[in-house]
Parts: C-alpha cells; structure tokens; sequence
C-alpha cells in the first residue's frame, strides 16, 4: 500500500477514535432525562399528595347538627335568659329613652344570642343555627295539648292538627340524622317548655317599657 493511503488511512482512525471519545464524555439526551424510575417515583409521590380542595372547610356553624348540639341549646337557653334578666335590671335603672331602648335590645333574640353562644361554648353562628332548627322542629314536635285546649275541639280537628305538626316534622328533620330526630322528640316537651319560657321573659321586659 503507498505510503500516503496508509498514513491516510491512520488519520482517519484517529479522528473516528477521537470522535468515539468525544461522544463518551458528552452526556447524551437520555442521560440528561429523568430515568424512568425517577419519573415513576416522582408520579408516586405526587399520588400520594393530598389533593388541593379548592375551598376552606367547613366552619363550625356549617357542620352538621348533632345529638350534643341539644345540650348546646339548654345551655344556650339558660344563657339567654340570663341576658334578658339582666337587661330587666338595666331597664329598671334605666334614666334616659336611649338607655330603655339599649336594655329592649340587649333583650331581643339576637340581643341575647351571643350570651347563649358563650353559654353554650360555640360561635354566634354555630348557636344561631342550633336554636333556629330545634326551635321550630320541637315547637312541632312537642304534644299539642301542652299549649293549647283541645277538649272542646272536635276529635276530627285536634287530628288534623297533628297531622300537620308531623308533616312539618318531616320536612324539617329530612337529611338529620336519626338518632338526632328520636333524641329531639324524646326531650320535645321539656325544650319548648324552655323555649317557651324564655319567650315569655322577653315579652314580659317588652312589657315593663310601655
């Protein structure tokens, strides 16, 4: 072979060998990919992430009513009716109209409704939601010949009448829990006694202003 093929022939070695190293020390693409591995755990951890809600979650006063909650309402009750003694006593001492008009709506239910709040170891909101629901569901469900004379009544009329409260149980009481409903029924009377009663206080402050 001339010598000029050969020496040919070992220049072109070199630059392929040179070529071959220099590809060896530059990482390729796929080196500078994540590995599948990589990939799979990073896929895995992002599984195991809680997923965002996309809203805050629910405040107290959007929670669910409970049985616990009817003890909350006779605390709150009790509280209630504190506030309105105690708004009497502000009336008495009253010595100006602004200072009757104050003690009147220290003693209105939303007057009061703090005091039951704290009473009843809740937010105003959770507490307002209690005593409106039970309220209006015990009022109904409470027997009806303890608020009003149904021996002169036909027997005809007093059963439409509790047929009617019971509708409106039903309605008012659809989603609840039944534990709840039966607790609520069992201790009916003696909550709208309550509630009654305090009722009567607010109307009885009402009264001392005219």
């Amino acid at each position: 072979m001339p010598l000029a093929a050969r020496v040919s022939l070992r220049l072109l070695a070199a630059a392929a060998l040179l070529a071959a190293c220099g590809r060896a020390d530059t990482p390729n693409a796929e080196d500078d990919s994540p590995s599948a591995d990589t990939t799979a755990a990073t896929d895995s951890s992002a599984a195991a992430a809680p997923a965002p809600t996309g809203a805050a979650a629910a405040s107290d006063a959007q929670a669910p009513l409970a049985v616990d909650d009817i003890d909350r309402w006779q605390r709150g009750m009790e509280g209630e009716l504190q506030a309105v003694h105690d708004a009497a006593t502000k009336l008495r001492d009253a010595k100006s109209s602004t200072d009757s008009l104050s003690a009147l709506m220290a003693a209105n239910d939303m007057g009061t409704r703090d005091a039951g709040a704290k009473a009843a170891g809740v937010d105003p909101e959770r507490y307002q939601r209690i005593r409106s629901t039970f309220s209006g569901i015990v009022g109904q469900m409470a027997p009806i010949e303890g608020e009003m004379n149904v021996s002169q009544m036909p027997a005809a009329a007093v059963a439409e009448l509790k047929k009617s409260r019971e509708q409106g149980v039903a309605q008012s009481t659809a989603g609840m829990p039944p534990e709840l409903v039966e607790a609520l029924r069992s201790r009916a009377a003696d909550l709208r006694k309550q509630d009654l009663a305090l009722t009567g206080e607010r109307l009885k402050l009402a009264g001392m202003a005219r």
